[in-house]
């Protein structure tokens, strides 16, 4: 079993990382908050590759660990090649996705629902 606990450094320029297997020592990791970026994208990436080695499960429900994030910005546009991006900054971090075509009229059509019904007053 493994545990994984961090806190920020006082001047905010770093996170600690504190890694525990039960059968091993501590494993203390400072990475600096510029690196934050990177190792949440290595994770995600290899997270993907865990999800596709494993046998397909039956149903797949929402993330029952999900960690609601504070939102700092989001960016939706589209390259010289016509493939539209979606970039969310969370803290320190930006994570830009890819977004398949098939994807856009939902993607739009949920962000115009979601900005109407944040407009209307209680009645």
């Amino acid at each position: 079993m493994v545990h994984v606990d961090g806190e920020v450094v006082a001047d905010g320029r770093a996170i600690t990382l504190r890694i525990v297997r039960s059968d091993h020592d501590a494993l203390n990791i400072c990475l600096r908050t510029e690196d934050v970026q990177y190792l949440v994208s290595m994770l995600l990436t290899l997270g993907c590759e865990a999800k596709r080695l494993q046998p397909p499960s039956e149903a797949d429900g929402s993330p029952s660990g999900a960690i609601p994030l504070p939102l700092s910005a989001i960016s939706i546009g589209q390259d010289d090649h016509d493939q539209t991006f979606m970039m969310i900054e969370v803290g320190s971090t930006a994570l830009m996705f890819g977004v398949a075509p098939n994807c856009l009229k939902e993607l739009g059509q949920t962000l115009l629902t979601l900005s109407a019904a944040a407009g209307r007053k209680p009645s």
